[in-house]
């Protein structure tokens, strides 16, 4: 049998008193509901091998990313751009990137850089004889586009529950659960990747939580086996939350809205592979390219605005957090007009990971997948962190996610730029 695997995972989660990024300010942590991993999966067929590591964190930078596929390559041979490593964009993370008002912790991102190389290094080393099956089901009522087009003509991001100014949903959802099942030779399940497009944001709290994809694992464990381990992916969901804004009478947060979601995504993976056969000798492969991504310029007189409003006595509201942030990215980008950008294609078996550093909008994710539909997972926040990626109408729309800042920091042609490079590897890798 051709194929070996494993899954590992490895404990991640913060010590208590550190911040929690996600929101505009820093929150201070004052516990745990559930541990923070780092889980990966590792295949292997004649010679060609591939590490996928689903890490707990609202976000990782590039030297993060870079460090963790360094220190696996270095035991395992594996070259580092076989080597995956996405963030679950969990909002109830430790200090894993800067975002808005939290800063970056160096100690934890020793930890957060030695337990996924570990997790990566121990899956590789663990490796058995193994067979696998790739499928996808449809988990619709779950996510939700997060910006409305209002009567004003302009886009709003979150703009509360059946506000009579809003028309209807600025964007589409993306209801695919796609997974990859790795079984062993006498048939248990040893993990799943699994792909599905919302951001973590169920669990709004003190508490460090992986979100919804702990809950999720807990599915798959109680079902499959206590060992059984889910590499979760999120997909392009920059503009796709929980919260269905044209119901009154839902709340969609919370550990009992989790469980349920977790319940209903465990059941479209089951269903996604209802007779699909598990294959011992699946094609491995990745394809990839840089792609250069400009920065928007910022002025002098933004600048200057920003430091005089950092500078006053003004509240430390979410306009002055912004500004905060936009002085740090000019420090960032330091006079540099563009970066390389890295689009990364893992294929398993059918199915192919198109993987990037962005937080795309979800219509990224499906002109994507146009490309084999029901064969495409997308992984966002996957091997750095650029930023969000909204469309250009979104662009032109306005909301949220389009505010210049260190979350938001490129041209409005980056998505197009990036969508049509996975395009191109998608269709020379799934060939």
């Amino acid at each position: 049998m051709p194929l070996t695997a494993a899954f590992a995972a490895f404990d991640i989660t913060p010590a208590i008193g550190m911040d929690m990024p996600g929101g505009f300010s820093p929150r201070v942590s004052t516990g745990a509901s559930m541990p923070l991993q780092a889980r990966a999966a590792a295949l292997e067929n004649h010679g060609s091998g591939l590490i996928i590591i689903g890490v707990d964190a609202v976000s990782i930078n590039f030297d993060t990313a870079n460090a963790v596929k360094t220190e696996i390559s270095a035991v395992t041979g594996l070259p580092p751009r076989r080597i995956a490593v996405a963030a679950s964009h969990t909002h109830c993370g430790g200090p894993a990137n800067a975002v808005l008002g939290t800063d970056a912790n160096p100690a934890y991102l020793a930890k957060l850089v030695a337990g996924a190389a570990q997790a990566g290094i121990a899956a590789w080393r663990q490796r058995q004889p193994a067979t696998l099956a790739t499928g996808s089901s449809d988990c619709p009522g779950w996510a939700f586009n997060r910006r409305w087009l209002g009567k004003d003509g302009k886009h709003h991001t979150n703009p509360g529950k059946c506000n009579p100014d809003m028309l209807h949903p600025a964007g589409p959802t993306d209801p695919e659960v796609a997974v990859i099942a790795v079984r062993d030779q006498n048939g248990n399940l040893l993990g799943m990747i699994a792909n599905f497009t919302c951001h973590s944001t169920i669990l709004w709290q003190n508490e460090f939580s992986p979100d919804y994809c702990g809950y999720w694992e807990k599915q798959l464990q109680t079902r499959h086996g206590q060992n059984a381990t889910l590499v979760f992916l999120n997909g392009a969901c920059g503009d796709i939350n929980q919260i269905d804004f044209s119901s009154a009478g839902k709340r969609e947060s919370g550990p009992e809205h989790a469980e349920k979601m977790a319940a209903a995504l465990a059941n479209a993976a089951d269903n996604a592979l209802v007779d699909k056969p598990f294959d011992g000798d699946p094609a491995l492969a990745w394809a990839g390219a840089d792609v250069a991504i400009a920065y928007r310029p910022l002025t002098p007189e933004q600048l200057a605005a920003d430091q005089a409003l950092v500078s006053s006595d003004a509240p430390w509201n979410a306009p002055k957090w912004q500004a905060r942030d936009r002085l740090l990215l000019a420090e960032e980008i330091n006079g540099r007009q563009s970066i390389p950008c890295p689009v990364d294609i893992y294929k398993i078996g059918p199915t192919a990971i198109a993987a990037a550093p962005w937080q795309p909008f979800c219509a990224f994710g499906l002109e994507l997948k146009a490309v084999a539909p029901r064969h495409v997972m997308v992984a966002m926040l996957a091997n750095g962190n650029i930023g969000y990626i909204p469309t250009p109408e979104a662009f032109l729309g306005g909301g949220y996610e389009p505010t210049h800042c260190r979350g938001s920091r490129h041209t409005p042609d980056t998505g197009d730029i990036i969508t049509q490079a996975g395009q191109q590897l998608l269709k020379l890798v799934l060939k």
